[in-house]
C-alpha cells in the first residue's frame, strides 16, 4: 500500500516497536495453526509445493511452516517495515521480498496459489480500498488458488468509548493492547470513514489516566502503554468493517470456504476467512 507522509513516521516507529505488540493486534499461535494447515491441505490435495504471496510483511506469517519447497513472496510499500521485520534465516521455503502497492501487485496473471496476510485489508479505506485489493488479488491467484485473510471485524453492537474506557482497570481487559484495539473500534464514526489514529491518542489522553498504577497491572506492560504514542499526530487510518460489510465487498471476487474463530480475548473480532476466486469471474 502506499504510505503517505504523515503516515510514514508511523509505521517507521511501529516497525521498531513491533516486538511490544501483542494478541490481538498480531496473530497468536492458534491463528497461525490454523494458516498452517489450510496451506498444507491446499499444497497435499495439489501434490506440489505452493506459490504464496504475503501482504505485508508479518514475521509470524513468514516463518511458520510452509510446505518444503514453497516460494513466498512478501509485499510491502515500506521499506522501514521491510528492514526491521522481514526476517532473514530460518526457513525452508524460498523467499523474497517486494517493495510495493498491494493494490498492484507486480505479477502475472494467475502467477500464485495462496496470498495471506494479517489485517492488511483493515490498512485501506473501505469500500474503495477493499474492493481494489481483492481485484488485484483475484487476478493474480490461480483458478485453484487460495485467500487467507486474518482481519479485524467490528462487532455489529458496536461500543462506546466510555464504556471502554470504564473497564480499563477490570479483568475483562486483560492487556493494553486489548484496550487499545476496543478502543480503536469503539472511536470509530463508521466503516467508510475510518478511525485516525491521532484521535486514539488524543482520547486516551484526554483521560488522564494514571499510567504507573496501570503499568503495576500483572500482564501490563509499561512499553505496550508507551505504544499509544506512537498515534500522536499522524493521520493513519485503519478501518474496521462488520462482517456483513466485508462480505458485501469480497463477495464480489470470492467465495467464502472457511472461517476461523480463534478462543482468545477479542478472537471473535479476529477472524482468520479462507477464500476462493470466483470462477465466473476468470472467465477470458
Amino acid at each position: 500500500m502506499p504510505v503517505k507522509s504523515g503516515a510514514a513516521s508511523y509505521w517507521n516507529s511501529l516497525a521498531s516497536s513491533y516486538a511490544a505488540l501483542g494478541s490481538p493486534l498480531r496473530p497468536a499461535r492458534e491463528d497461525i495453526r490454523f494458516m498452517e494447515a489450510a496451506v498444507a491441505g491446499w499444497a497435499a490435495w495439489h501434490s506440489r509445493a505452493p506459490r504464496a504471496v504475503l501482504i505485508g510483511v508479518t514475521p509470524d506469517i513468514a516463518q511458520m511452516a510452509w510446505p518444503a519447497q514453497t516460494s513466498l513472496t512478501a509485499v510491502d510499500s515500506s521499506l522501514t517495515m521491510v528492514s526491521a521485520l522481514w526476517p532473514r534465516n530460518g526457513s525452508h521455503c524460498k523467499r523474497r521480498l517486494v517493495v510495493a502497492d498491494w493494490r498492484a501487485l507486480p505479477l502475472g496473471r494467475g502467477a500464485c496459489d495462496i496470498v495471506i496476510g494479517d489485517g492488511s485489508i483493515n490498512c485501506l479505506p473501505y469500500p474503495d480500498g477493499f474492493r481494489s485489493l481483492a481485484a488485484e488479488i483475484s487476478g493474480v491467484l490461480g483458478a485453484e488458488g487460495l485467500l487467507v485473510l486474518r482481519c479485524y471485524i467490528q462487532p455489529e453492537l458496536q461500543e462506546q468509548p466510555d464504556q471502554v474506557l470504564a473497564e480499563l482497570f477490570t479483568e475483562r481487559i486483560p492487556s493494553f493492547h486489548h484496550f487499545k484495539f476496543r478502543l480503536l473500534m469503539a472511536l470509530q464514526p463508521s466503516a467508510h470513514t475510518g478511525i485516525a489514529v491521532n484521535d486514539a491518542y488524543e482520547f486516551w489522553a484526554s483521560s488522564a489516566v494514571d499510567e504507573a498504577r496501570l503499568a503495576a497491572r500483572p500482564g501490563w506492560e509499561q512499553a505496550a502503554i508507551e505504544m499509544i504514542r506512537l498515534y500522536r499526530g499522524t493521520d493513519t487510518v485503519h478501518t474496521f468493517p462488520t462482517r456483513a460489510e466485508l462480505r458485501a465487498v469480497l463477495d464480489e471476487s470470492f467465495d467464502e470456504v472457511s472461517v476461523s474463530i480463534p478462543s482468545y480475548c477479542l478472537g471473535e473480532r479476529c477472524p482468520t476467512i479462507l477464500f476462493r476466486p470466483r470462477q465466473g469471474l476468470r472467465a477470458g
